[in-house]
């Protein structure tokens, strides 16, 4: 049996996964549907099932991995446990930002989909060895993984913001790295190796996130003056706690627009779809489908409802 077939036949697993994704499977064909008709803990945003035109015609063509895709009729996903990106509601449904991804490339495609957990330090590997066609997983790109795979055009950075009380009288890293500013962070999070590097001379605590985005009650409670937290989650943060309110501080002080830039963030890094290497069509597909993704909203709308969820 060859690895294609092995993983064809985990295939009937999609159709779960389709409706835990934002959307239902019938048939092979995957349609919209509010949420999580599953369990009906998530109601996210549904998936884009009228294909856009550019979209079709770079998907229209022949290469290695679509026609072997258009032939086994499933898309082989690879993902990696990041929540909110991925992340498994039961033993092989996923749900998440990558599982809606999973579901609308298939429905571009006209194909079923199948998504298979690895271990970040094989993900590539999963592409080499062809178990996987693309990786959607909150990937990094990397020097070292582009010796291996390919990338698409990046889709979201992930980088971190400091978040204090908006009335405090911080207004910048520099006066956030002084021994009276008291830092919590995440326990186990990178976030301690940002605090070290920016903040050095601040007290530095952590505490357990118990799945929360921010920790925002040590703030309200006066038990700490700053913390951090995704910047890509700052439209969020902002929205979902607001008593009391908060501002975010980057590299050029307070950040007053709707997003953080790159230029605002801390340590950013391009997040992209890995794709086989030398494939340039595939890779064309998937491009086209990521610049329809930014340009419609589709994937900042995505992004917001996920990082809203208790699931990180």
């Amino acid at each position: 049996m060859t690895a294609s077939e092995a993983r064809r036949m985990l295939s009937a697993l999609a159709i779960l996964t389709a409706v835990l994704a934002g959307c239902g499977g019938e048939d092979g064909a995957h349609e919209a549907a509010a949420g999580n008709t599953g369990t009906g803990d998530f109601d996210p945003p549904a998936i884009q099932t009228d294909v856009d035109e550019a979209v079709r015609e770079a998907c229209d063509v022949s290469s290695p991995t679509i026609d072997r895709i258009k032939r086994e009729g499933v898309l082989f996903w690879a993902i990696g446990v990041s929540p909110p990106f991925g992340f498994e509601l039961r033993p092989g449904v996923w749900a998440g930002v990558e599982a809606q991804n999973a579901a609308e490339l298939a429905t571009i495609l006209g194909v079923d989909f199948d998504v298979a957990e690895y271990s970040y330090e094989v993900l590539p590997e999963a592409l080499v060895t062809g178990q996987a066609d693309i990786v959607g997983a909150e990937l990094f790109v990397t020097d070292d993984r582009k010796e291996l795979i390919d990338f698409s055009t990046p889709y979201y950075q992930s980088g971190q913001l400091f978040y204090v009380l908006e009335d405090s009288p911080y207004q910048t890293i520099d006066d956030l790295n002084n021994r009276d500013v008291r830092f919590v962070y995440g326990t186990g999070t990178a976030q301690l190796e940002l605090a070290q590097k920016y903040v050095p001379k601040a007290t530095v605590s952590d505490t357990s996130l118990r799945h929360r985005l921010l920790l925002h009650d040590y703030l309200a409670a006066n038990r700490a003056d700053a913390t951090m937290s995704q910047a890509a989650a700052m439209k969020v943060v902002r929205e979902k706690f607001r008593n009391p309110p908060l501002a975010a501080i980057g590299l050029n002080g307070r950040v007053t627009s709707e997003r953080a830039s790159s230029d605002d963030m801390l340590d950013p890094f391009d997040v992209a779809f890995g794709l086989p290497k030398g494939d340039e069509a595939w890779r064309g597909c998937v491009n086209a489908w990521v610049r329809d993704l930014l340009s419609s909203g589709r994937m900042a709308e995505r992004l917001d409802y996920w990082l809203a969820q208790p699931v990180t």
